[in-house]
């Protein structure tokens, strides 16, 4: 079934969620549309499977022992190693801009976003333990500054940003955070 979902993948970066279907994936694949549709019977469905096994087999970063390292390494490894992960995800990206809107996409990219940060997430966990960072720190506004930062170089403007800009980006969010600005903070 492997195949099927890496043909939900290529369509969906060529073609889009819109314009993605059954058909096509079951074609590409080489199987039948009634197997595809017997395993995931809803597009939506299909598209989730795809989506979380392509985060199912992100490259693994290691753990370096320190949050600098541990979030240095996980963006050299997704940035700047997995080159077909990177050129797979602009396509996803750039070919369903305009379906972003859609309540059951945006949940969809949530989980997928939650799932592929969950490794990052676990870092800033631990880094806390540590003593790294201050109690209360919240992994999001550790995380999101830069792997944001990081999805705009290479996402919007196409660039690829070299491991020195990946390293003074994680130090400057990281002496925010250390400094307790990542600290959660009473809602007013």
């Amino acid at each position: 079934m492997n195949d099927v979902l890496d043909a939900v993948l290529d369509l969906l970066a060529r073609a889009g969620y819109a314009r993605m279907t059954f058909d096509a994936v079951a074609e590409r694949a080489g199987v039948s549309k009634t197997t595809v549709y017997r395993r995931w019977p809803t597009k939506a469905d299909l598209v989730r499977a795809a989506l979380l096994r392509l985060v199912d087999v992100f490259p693994k970063a290691r753990d370096t022992g320190t949050l600098r390292g541990d979030l240095i390494e996980v963006a050299r490894v997704r940035l700047l190693e997995d080159t077909r992960g990177r050129e797979r995800a602009i396509g996803l990206l750039r070919a369903n801009m305009g379906v972003l809107d859609d309540p059951e996409l945006r949940a969809l990219g949530r989980l997928v976003t939650e799932r592929a940060n969950q490794p990052i997430v676990a870092a800033v966990e631990r880094s806390i333990v540590r003593g790294e960072l201050p109690r209360g720190t919240d992994p999001e506004l550790v995380i999101e500054p830069i792997y944001a930062t990081l999805q705009f170089h290479v996402f919007v403007r196409s660039e690829q940003p070299s491991l020195a800009y990946i390293e003074q980006l994680v130090d400057l969010v990281l002496a925010g955070a250390r400094a307790g600005a990542a600290v959660r903070r009473a809602e007013r």
